[in-house]
C-alpha cells in the first residue's frame, strides 16, 4: 500500500466531486447558468499525518515513490478509519447486495439507472450513499424506496460508460474509487533520537481515474 497508507493515516479530507457549471451574470442583474457535460472525477486532498516516524515509513515513502505522479491505485473505504465515509444507509441486508443489478441497459450519460432490488420495507437507498456501476463509484441524489423493484435511481454525475443489463452494482463499503496523484509532495526529515519525523511540504491530491 502506499497511497492507501496516506488515506489511512490523514489528518484531514477535501472531497470534491462538484460538477462543472458556467455562470454569466449580465448587466441587468439576470443570471444565466449552465452544465457541462464532463466526467465529473472524483478529487481528494489528503493531508497527510505529520509526524510520522521515518525508520517505520520508508516503505511506504518508497511505494509512494514507485508510484509517483504515473500508477493509478485503488482506494478502499472499508477500514475503521475509513468506512464511515461509504457507510450505506438504506435496508437492503447485506446478505442480499449480490443480488443488486442494473435491470435495464442504461443509456449513454444518463443520470438515472433502473436497479433490480430485493423488495421490503424501508429504502433500497438514501440521499448521499455510494453505488459502483461498470468500475465508477457514484453517490445516489435522493431517498428510493424498495417496496417495488425494479427502482429509478439518480446519480450526481453522468454514467461512464456502457454498462449493460445485469450488471452488478456494488452498495456502500464495496465501492472502490481508482486515483492517480495529482500532486505528490515532497518531504522533510526532522531529526530526532535514532531517527526523525516526516513533515510533508504540501498535501497530496489524489484525482479518480478515468480511461
Amino acid at each position: 500500500m502506499s497511497f492507501q497508507t496516506i488515506f489511512e493515516i490523514q489528518q484531514s479530507m477535501t472531497v470534491n466531486n462538484r460538477r462543472m457549471v458556467g455562470q454569466q451574470v449580465a448587466r441587468s442583474g439576470y443570471i444565466t447558468v449552465a452544465q457541462y457535460l464532463t466526467a465529473v472525477p472524483w478529487v481528494f486532498t489528503i493531508q497527510p499525518h505529520a509526524y510520522l516516524y521515518y525508520p517505520q515509513v520508508r516503505s511506504v515513502i518508497q511505494a509512494i515513490d514507485n508510484k509517483d505522479r504515473q500508477l493509478p491505485e485503488n482506494i478502499f473505504f472499508q477500514s475503521s478509519n475509513l468506512s464511515w465515509f461509504m457507510a450505506y444507509q438504506g435496508d437492503i441486508p447485506s446478505a442480499s447486495f449480490a443480488s443488486v443489478v442494473l435491470a435495464s441497459t442504461p443509456s449513454a450519460n444518463t443520470q438515472t439507472l433502473s436497479i433490480t432490488v430485493p423488495t421490503g420495507s424501508g429504502f433500497a437507498f438514501k440521499a448521499g450513499d455510494f453505488i459502483m456501476v461498470g468500475g465508477y463509484t457514484y453517490k445516489v441524489t435522493a431517498d428510493v424506496a424498495r417496496a417495488s423493484t425494479p427502482v429509478s435511481v439518480g446519480i450526481h454525475r453522468p454514467l461512464i460508460g456502457l454498462p449493460a443489463s445485469g450488471t452488478q452494482v456494488f452498495i456502500g463499503n464495496d465501492c472502490v474509487i481508482q486515483v492517480v496523484a495529482e500532486a505528490c509532495p515532497t518531504y522533510t526529515l526532522n531529526p530526532m533520537t535514532s531517527g526523525a519525523f516526516v513533515q510533508w511540504d504540501a498535501p497530496f491530491v489524489f484525482r479518480e481515474y478515468i480511461t
